[in-house]
């Protein structure tokens, strides 16, 4: 008998209208703002259905509720065995399009496209020199608040042959600065930009086979926008990774899933020790090689689990979950019901498409049981019936303003399963009430800081917090949303502090105070004429005082003793 909530997951297939991929990629994103997720998928396809795969092509699919039905295809800028992402670039609250990879209509020059969506479509914006057997990430990796990228993957170079590099696009707002070979690079593998030691400076991972034919699996920490070789992995290839919160201990995890330099299978979470040190805790299970993996709560008890998809010892197609077991800090394997059982090389998704709380699966692969072989795209919706509420939203936000440099930060989260330090959060800044013309993006801490340009003093700005089953919660409260022109230290004080009985507040005429306990609590407080207030009902310990002077909002801690 397994633990309660380590039970099997039973799943569903719905039908869509999705063809079926070969050599595929795929996101999920909402890409119109209609609350629902969407998906584009990158690969090949079987167009006239002798059972052979003859030509490239992309498609979006729009979630209508009950299917994904498609959009729009991206023509001639299609490509297979490479990747393809949603992102904003340029922060219009519209998710647009970047792939890259292999064209049958040119096979010689490797492609890489970007697609802005103009609302009723996607237009081409960029037709690149591209990679393949590779993959690209979205992230900010300058903290300006506008979403860069990077492809790693393979491409030939005239007179030096095949070069395994990742090449960095630094968005300026207007259009992207390329950086060619911005560092060595891997094919057959993949990466990932994540903040491993909560500094807010995006960190690397990555594995695969660099030049001269050599797998490796390495970590960069940020160090000042500098990235900085820390930690040698178990070398691979041939695989996927991603990265949660396995043990609520506030600093993500990895879990890499490949191939190890012998061509065996090879499943390893790496546990992070606080500082961006990665420690194996690999997987006892049979061999799984040609393997995509993703994260997400699977089982709904709101602890992160993973799910594998690839080929076994035998060459069999084989779909996995593997459960994190809190009580014992590891992961029990299972084998769901339901979906169809596909091969490598695939890929899985975990997205909640229906919006009932709960994770689905969105998968392609080969079919190796039908004789024909085939690669199929389905989704599968959770038929589990165990309730997850979403979370509620930081009770209190705070900015600081120090020269161009804005740092953000909330407290008061929280989740009816997911613990408060394995939560994400979705951190939005604009111009405007409401606006996230600025930036808009997922974080894995609870604070964060932008630099920004002198231009900008003053910003509107709101949270959601993100459970382990990728459900949102509403924004902050307008409460704490607002212009923040940010006082010096020496303009607004509270005094004195630690305190016991009472506290003044010490600068100009304030409006109005509120006093939140660390947890995000709201207390009763009463602001006298003398600009004091009484804390002497309140139990020992830290909360937020919150000032408001006209439209101005002061934050400051508070001890009381």
């Amino acid at each position: 008998m397994l633990p309660v909530g380590l039970v099997a997951q039973d799943f569903a297939e719905i039908q869509t209208g999705m063809k079926d991929f070969y050599y595929g990629a795929a996101d999920a994103a909402d890409m119109d703002g209609d609350g629902k997720l969407d998906v584009v998928i990158n690969g090949a396809i079987d167009s006239d259905s002798d059972g052979n795969v003859d030509s490239s092509f992309n498609e979006i699919y729009k979630n209508n509720g009950t299917s994904l039905v498609p959009y729009a295809n991206l023509g001639v800028g299609s490509t297979h065995l490479g990747d393809i992402k949603f992102m904003d670039f340029n922060n219009d609250g519209l998710l647009d399009i970047i792939s890259t990879g292999l064209s049958y209509n040119d096979v010689v020059n490797y492609k890489h496209y970007r697609f802005k969506n103009t609302g009723n479509g996607f237009s081409k914006e960029a037709d690149l020199a591209g990679k393949i057997y590779g993959s690209l990430e979205a992230f900010d990796f300058n903290n300006d608040g506008k979403i860069d990228y990077a492809i790693n993957g393979t491409h030939y170079v005239e007179g030096a042959g095949f070069i395994n590099n990742m090449d960095f696009y630094k968005n300026t707002g207007t259009d992207f600065e390329i950086f060619k070979g911005w560092l060595p690079g891997t094919q057959n593998g993949n990466f990932k930009f994540v903040d491993l030691n909560n500094d807010h400076l995006m960190d690397l991972v990555i594995f695969g086979v660099a030049d001269g034919d050599i797998p490796i699996a390495k970590v960069y920490i940020n160090q000042a926008g500098t990235l900085t070789f820390t930690q040698d992995l178990t070398a691979l290839i041939s695989g996927k990774m991603d990265f949660a919160d396995f043990n609520a201990d506030g600093y993500q995890d990895i879990v890499i899933t490949g191939q190890d330099t012998n061509y065996s299978g090879f499943l390893t979470v790496l546990m992070n020790d606080g500082t961006g040190h990665l420690e194996v805790q690999q997987i006892s299970t049979p061999e799984i090689a040609d393997s995509s993996v993703m994260t997400g709560d699977i089982n709904n008890d709101g602890y992160y689990d993973f799910i594998v998809s690839g080929n076994d010892e035998n060459n069999d197609a084989v779909v996995k979950t593997f459960l994190y077991d809190p009580s014992n800090q590891n992961f029990t394997e299972n084998i769901p019901t339901g979906l169809h059982t596909l091969g490598g090389p695939g890929f899985v998704n975990l997205l909640d498409f229906n919006n009932d709380h709960r994770l689905d699966v969105l998968l392609a692969g080969f079919d190796w049981a039908d004789s024909g072989m085939p690669s199929l795209t389905k989704i599968f919706k959770n038929t589990s019936t165990e309730v997850n509420l979403k979370p509620l939203p930081p009770a209190v936000i705070k900015v600081v303003k120090t020269g161009n440099r804005f740092n953000f930060s909330w407290s008061g989260a929280s989740d009816d399963k997911t613990p408060v330090k394995a939560l994400r959060y979705e951190i939005k800044v604009g111009t405007t009430p409401g606006a996230g013309n600025i930036a808009k993006y997922i974080v894995t801490t609870p604070s964060w800081f932008l630099d920004l340009d002198p231009s900008i003093q003053n910003v509107y700005w709101s949270v959601r917090s993100i459970d382990a089953s990728k459900v949102f919660s509403d924004a902050s409260s307008q409460n704490a949303l607002g212009t923040l022109d940010v006082k010096s230290e020496s303009q607004i004080s509270v005094y004195p502090n630690p305190a016991s009985e009472k506290i003044f507040i010490k600068g100009e005429k304030i409006s109005d105070v509120e006093l939140y306990s660390i947890d995000g609590r709201k207390q009763n407080v009463v602001l006298n004429n003398d600009q004091s207030v009484n804390v002497s009902h309140l139990t020992k310990g830290s909360y937020v005082v919150k000032v408001k002077i006209k439209n101005e909002i002061i934050i400051r801690k508070l001890i009381i003793k």
